[in-house]
């Protein structure tokens, strides 16, 4: 953990804290990291009170690797194609504030002592902090005492439009099986499992309710049948509403299939929507905000990825072929299939 100072004049800054009996001073703590980011939260010093402009605050600092763009990049980015979409209290906020280079040292030799001391997942050794003049304030939706956080992953709201007429299974789904399949390499047909996302915005509520349960029940812990309830009964009737402007944009910026220009689109099917909310009262304090909406700038090296996931769920046949059907056949047999195995294609909606 290392103390830092924070300052809003003349803008917001935070500094590594080297003055005894300084004001407006917070402790800096490691919460979490991804591939590109890491996050801190903000832990009170002085009458287990925050600075103002700390509290309900997280702090993002990005990692120094070659794809990840300036945090001021990032900002504007954010600032200007996707705020706009959303209303302000479903997103995440965003806060450019200033940073010493001092501090980011500080921080790395932190991230070394955790690797030594086997506090950080192995796979994130060696993973260092940018020398970055900003970091991120972000809004804080950690679960305090008394409330609970779930977490959603939408991906793809609507079927892609690449996807063969009469498909039987969604883009997301299909993914999912075939990437099954392919780590069991052929020896076994997984089956199908976790949710649809389309059914997260199906036009039946009942259909919402199944979808919502299965993410609810996997994030429960202790809570009770009925407190699961409560929570699947709001994000089915209310909250999945957010997810109903997601899958407009995403449609939006994606109506000719895949291409180099719709970045805006493969953003808005990795971002995460986090529900927090008191068990006791949770429609009434729910708070449903999306985050992880950093531009995935259409890099050749990345659109041929994206076109060559989508070619392999077509040729392979994943949207249309059953479990049933796909270990009994070989690609190389698609052809006949059609013709001699019509019962093994998929007779659900999705």
């Amino acid at each position: 953990m290392i103390t830092v100072q924070y300052s809003k004049s003349p803008h917001e800054h935070i500094r590594l804290a080297s003055q005894e009996g300084a004001q407006n001073l917070a402790i800096l703590e490691y919460l979490a990291e991804g591939n590109a980011n890491i996050v801190y939260s903000f832990q009170p010093i002085t009458n287990n009170v925050l600075p103002h402009g700390l509290r309900h605050k997280l702090l993002r600092l990005r990692k120094d690797k070659s794809f990840i763009q300036p945090t001021k990049a990032q900002s504007l980015t954010f600032q200007q194609e996707f705020l706009p979409l959303f209303r302000p209290n479903n997103l995440v906020e965003q806060t450019l504030i200033t940073l010493d280079e001092v501090l980011i040292r500080h921080l790395n030799q932190e991230l070394e002592e955790h690797e030594v001391a086997k506090l950080r997942k192995h796979m994130r050794h060696g993973d260092r902090l940018a020398i970055d003049e900003y970091g991120l304030l972000m809004t804080d939706m950690t679960a305090s005492h008394g409330e609970y956080l779930f977490e959603i992953k939408p991906k793809w709201l609507l079927q892609s439009p690449d996807a063969p007429e009469g498909s039987k299974r969604c883009r997301t789904c299909a993914l999912r099986l075939q990437r099954a399949h392919a780590m069991a390499r052929g020896a076994v047909m997984p089956k199908p499992g976790g949710f649809c996302p389309l059914s997260l915005v199906d036009v039946d509520v009942e259909e919402r309710q199944t979808a919502f349960r299965s993410i609810i029940e996997a994030q429960a812990g202790d809570l009770s049948d009925e407190s699961v309830s409560s929570v699947v009964t709001f994000l089915a009737e209310k909250g999945y509403q957010v997810l109903e402007t997601l899958r407009k944009h995403q449609s939006q910026f994606d109506n000719q299939g895949v291409s180099n220009d719709y970045s805006k689109a493969m953003t808005l099917r990795d971002c995460v929507l986090f529900v927090k909310g008191s068990i006791d009262t949770f429609e009434n304090t729910a708070d449903i905000r999306l985050a992880d909406m950093d531009f995935k700038h259409a890099h050749p090296d990345k659109v041929e990825k994206w076109m060559e996931t989508e070619r392999t769920l077509i040729d392979e046949g994943w949207a249309w072929l059953s479990v049933f059907a796909y270990s009994k056949i070989t690609l190389n047999h698609l052809s006949m299939a059609f013709g001699t195995w019509e019962f093994f294609v998929l007779n659900t909606s999705k």
